[in-house]
C-alpha cells in the first residue's frame, strides 16, 4: 500500500499537519490555536475579558460525535466502526452514552489505526502489514507501536511519543487517548484536502441520533429551554477550562526552560483535575440536555463522579492563596505568551469560574425543577407520573449540587480560620497568651467586627467563637498607643526640667543674699510677659538642655506658632499640652526623635494588637435570639450562665443577615441548642429562639427532651 506521491506537494502538507498537530497537543510553544475542521477555521483565542468570543468552539462532546462522523465518510474505517458504534449503543445501560465508547474500542484495536494511516499513501510511511503476528497475544501492542512509529516517520507525532510507548497506563489512559484523537484529526484534514472522505452511507444511523444535542427551538417549553441552557453554559465553561488549563501549560513549559522559582503548583495545582472532570461531566450534561423531556434524569450525571467534585473544597480553599501567588509573579507572567489572553484581566477572571459555575448548578436545578411543575397541570395522567420521576431526578441533582457547594463553602471557611486563628494568637497581649492558649480554646469556628454589648455600651469589638471559648476583643494599634504614651513621658520630663532648671536659679539668688530657703520657694511662679519686658534670652542661651518642639501634622498649617519670646515658659508648655498634636518632634533630644516617615513605618509594620475585653466558656450559652430588625439588619443575643448563678447577656448588633446565619449555625455546633417555639415567635416570623437543654428549665422553666 505504498504507493509512490509527489514528494514535495505531500511534504508540505506534513508540515503544515506537523504545525497543527503541535498546536494541538502541545500549546506551550504556539500562540492563538487555529485548526481547520470540516473545512471552518476555528479561532481558539479570546481578547479582553469583558468581551470573550466564542465562535466555532466544540465542546470534547461535540468533538467526539463529529469525529464519529467524519470516520464514517470513509469506507475502510467505517467498516469497523459502525458495528462497534452500534454495539455500544444497544450494549449501554446507563442513563447517559459516552460517544468517546465506540472510539476507544476502535482505537484499541490497533489494526484499525494503521488501516487509517496507510491511508495516506505516503512515501514516509512504510507499508504495515496488517496481519504481522496476528498470532500472537501481543497483536494489538504491536500494531499500536507500528502506528506510532509510522507517525513519527511521516511527520504527525513527535519523536517523544516513542518512549512513552511502554507506559501501559498512558497508552491505555487519557494521554494515549487524547493524542490519539488529535493524530487521527490531522490525518482526516489531510485526507478531507485530498477529497478522499465520502458521502455518509444512507443505511448508516447518523450519530447525532444516537448522541443528541441540546437545542430548544422556538416556542419550545420552558423546562427544555433551561436544559439546553444549562448544556450551553456548560460548553462555555468547559472553553474557559481549557483556556486557563491552556495558559497553564505554557507557563509550566517557560519556567521550566527559565528556571524560575514561581511555584506553579499552587497557582495551578487544581486546574488540570477541574478540567479532566468536566470533560467526562459536560458530556453527560451535554448528552441529557438533548433527550426529550421524560428521559432527562440529571441525577445520573453525578454518578461515580462525587468524589471527584472534592476537587473543588481543595480549590476554593486555597484560591486566596493561589491569587496572591499569581500576583507576586505576574511581572514573569506578563512576558509568557500567554495564547492571546491578558494575564491581568483574562486569567484573573478565568480564576473566578470555578466558583461562579459551582453557585450556577442549584439554581439551573432548581428553575428546571420549577418549569417541570408549571407544565403538569395540563398532563394526562400517565404523562404525569413520567413527569414526577424527571422532577424527583432534578431534586437529587439538585441537592447533589447543593452538597458539593456547600462543601466548597466549609473549605473556605476552614482555610480562612486557620489564617484567622494564626493571626488571633500572634496579635493577642502576651500576658494573656497561657489563659488563651490553642489547647485552652479550641478550633477556631467564626470570627469578625461586631458592635457587641455585655455590661458596657456598644463598642466596636473583634469577636472570635472557639470551640470551647467566645473571646470578644478590643483591637489596639500599638504604634498610637506608643506615640501618645511617649507624648506623655516627654512632656513629664520637660516639666520636671523647667522646675528643676527654676530652682537652681533661686537658689542661687538666695545664696548670693544670705537668705534662707523654705520649703515654699520649691514651687515656682510662672513667668508673665511684664516680667520679660526686657531681652528674653532663647532657649539656647538658657539653662534648659532642650529645643521646643515643632509641630507637624502632615504639611498643614502649624497649630501654636513659635512664640519669639517665652519659649522656656512653663505657660507655653500649658497650652500646648491642651492642645492637639498628632506628631511631635524634639530635635535635640535622641531618645525620643522620631520624624514622620518613621512614625508611618512603624505603624505598617506593626500588627494592631488584640486586648481581651471579654472570655465566656461556650459551655456555659444557655440560649441564643436571633431578631430581624426594620433597617433589614439582624440582632443576635447570646444568654450565658455563669458559673457562680450570675447571668450574662451579650448583644450583636447591625449583623448582615448573612454574617448572622454563619454565626447560628457555627454557634449551635459549638452548643447543643434546640429551637423553641413559642407565642412572641409565633406572632413575629422573624423572631428565633434557640435554648440549650442544659440550662432549658432554668431559662424556660420546664426541661426539654433532645
Amino acid at each position: 500500500m505504498n504507493t509512490t506521491g509527489t514528494p514535495g506537494v505531500f511534504h508540505g502538507r506534513l508540515a503544515s499537519l506537523a504545525l497543527r498537530f503541535t498546536a494541538k497537543c502541545f500549546p506551550v510553544c504556539l500562540g492563538p490555536r487555529r485548526r481547520a475542521l470540516g473545512g471552518s477555521t476555528i479561532d481558539d483565542s479570546t481578547s479582553h475579558a469583558v468581551s470573550i468570543r466564542r465562535g466555532a468552539y466544540l465542546s470534547p462532546y461535540d468533538r467526539a460525535v463529529y469525529m464519529i462522523e467524519r470516520l464514517l465518510r470513509l469506507p475502510s474505517i467505517s467498516t469497523y466502526l459502525y458495528p462497534i458504534l452500534i454495539d455500544e449503543n444497544i450494549g449501554s445501560t446507563g442513563q447517559y452514552k459516552d460517544p468517546t465508547v465506540p472510539l476507544k474500542t476502535l482505537f484499541d484495536h490497533g489494526y484499525t489505526l494503521n488501516i487509517l494511516l496507510n491511508e495516506l499513501e505516503s512515501p514516509f510511511v512504510s507499508t504495515i502489514n496488517l496481519y504481522e503476528r496476528v498470532d500472537e497475544p501481543g497483536y494489538q501492542k504491536h500494531q499500536a507501536k507500528l502506528f506510532w512509529r509510522g507517525c513519527v516517520d511521516a511527520g504527525l507525532a513527535l519523536p517523544e511519543v516513542l518512549d512513552r510507548l511502554g507506559e501501559a497506563e498512558w497508552v491505555s489512559g487519557r494521554g494515549g487517548f487524547d493524542l490519539a484523537l488529535v493524530t487521527v484529526v490531522g490525518i482526516i484534514d489531510i485526507l478531507q484536502e485530498r477529497g478522499r472522505l465520502g458521502s455518509p452511507d444512507p443505511r448508516y444511523i447518523k450519530p447525532r441520533s444516537i448522541y443528541p444535542a441540546a437545542r430548544a427551538a422556538h416556542g419550545a417549553p420552558r423546562h427544555l429551554v433551561l436544559a439546553a441552557e444549562l448544556a450551553q453554559t456548560e460548553v462555555a465553561y468547559m472553553q474557559d477550562l481549557e483556556q486557563l488549563a491552556g495558559f497553564a501549560k505554557r507557563v509550566r513549559a517557560q519556567l521550566d526552560c527559565d528556571g524560575s522559582d514561581v511555584d506553579t503548583v499552587v497557582i495551578f495545582g487544581h486546574v488540570d483535575q477541574l478540567l479532566a472532570l468536566h470533560s467526562k461531566f459536560s458530556m453527560r450534561v451535554q448528552y441529557l440536555a438533548g433527550m426529550p423531556a421524560d428521559q432527562q434524569f440529571f441525577d445520573s450525571i453525578y454518578d461515580d463522579l462525587l468524589g471527584e467534585f472534592d476537587v473543588y473544597s481543595s480549590f476554593c480553599a486555597s484560591r486566596e492563596h493561589a491569587q496572591r501567588a499569581y500576583a507576586a509573579a505576574l511581572p514573569i507572567l506578563k512576558q509568557i505568551n500567554c495564547g492571546g489572553l491578558d494575564p491581568v484581566f483574562d486569567v484573573t477572571s478565568l480564576f473566578m469560574r470555578p466558583v461562579q459555575r459551582l453557585a450556577q448548578y442549584p439554581i439551573l436545578f432548581q428553575s428546571i425543577v420549577d418549569a417541570l411543575c408549571d407544565s403538569c397541570s395540563s398532563l394526562s395522567l400517565e404523562d404525569k407520573s413520567k413527569r414526577i420521576l424527571v422532577i424527583k431526578s432534578m431534586y437529587r441533582a439538585m441537592r447533589h449540587s447543593k452538597r458539593i457547594l456547600s462543601r466548597a463553602n466549609e473549605a473556605t471557611r476552614e482555610a480562612i480560620n486557620q489564617v484567622n486563628c494564626t493571626s488571633f494568637f500572634d496579635r493577642i497581649d502576651s500576658s494573656l497568651a497561657s489563659d488563651l492558649s490553642e489547647q485552652a480554646v479550641g478550633r477556631l469556628m467564626t470570627s469578625g467586627k461586631v458592635s457587641a454589648k455585655s455590661t458596657r455600651d456598644y463598642e466596636e469589638l473583634e469577636a472570635y467563637l472557639f470551640t470551647g471559648s467566645l473571646v470578644l476583643c478590643k483591637a489596639v494599634d500599638p504604634a498610637q498607643s506608643s506615640r501618645s504614651s511617649m507624648f506623655r513621658r516627654t512632656l513629664s520630663s520637660l516639666h520636671m526640667t523647667i522646675k528643676a532648671s527654676s530652682m537652681h536659679t533661686k537658689l542661687e539668688d538666695r545664696r548670693r543674699s544670705g537668705s534662707s530657703v523654705s520649703s515654699s520657694t520649691l514651687h515656682t511662679r510662672s513667668p508673665t510677659p511684664d516680667d520679660c519686658a526686657g531681652e528674653c534670652p532663647t532657649p539656647a542661651r538658657t539653662n534648659c538642655e532642650f529645643q521646643l518642639p515643632t509641630i507637624n501634622t502632615n504639611d498643614s498649617p502649624p497649630l501654636i506658632s513659635p512664640p519669639t519670646k517665652l519659649l522656656s515658659s512653663y505657660a507655653s508648655l500649658v497650652s500646648l499640652r491642651d492642645k492637639p498634636s498628632p506628631i511631635i518632634r524634639f530635635t535635640s533630644s535622641v531618645d525620643v526623635t522620631i520624624s514622620e516617615s518613621e512614625c508611618h513605618g512603624q505603624s505598617k509594620s506593626r500588627l494592631t494588637r488584640l486586648c481581651a475585653r471579654e472570655q465566656y466558656p461556650t459551655g456555659a450559652i444557655s440560649q441564643i435570639s436571633q431578631v430581624h430588625e426594620l433597617n433589614g439588619t439582624v440582632r443576635l443575643t447570646i444568654q450565658i450562665m455563669m458559673a457562680n448563678g450570675s447571668e450574662k447577656m451579650l448583644v450583636f448588633r447591625r449583623l448582615t443577615q448573612e454574617t448572622a446565619a454563619i454565626w447560628v449555625r457555627m454557634l449551635k455546633r459549638t452548643v447543643p441548642l434546640v429551637p423553641v417555639e413559642d407565642e412572641n415567635a409565633a406572632q413575629n416570623a422573624y423572631h428565633c429562639l434557640h435554648v440549650n437543654p442544659r440550662f432549658s428549665k432554668a431559662v424556660l422553666g420546664r426541661s426539654i427532651a433532645v
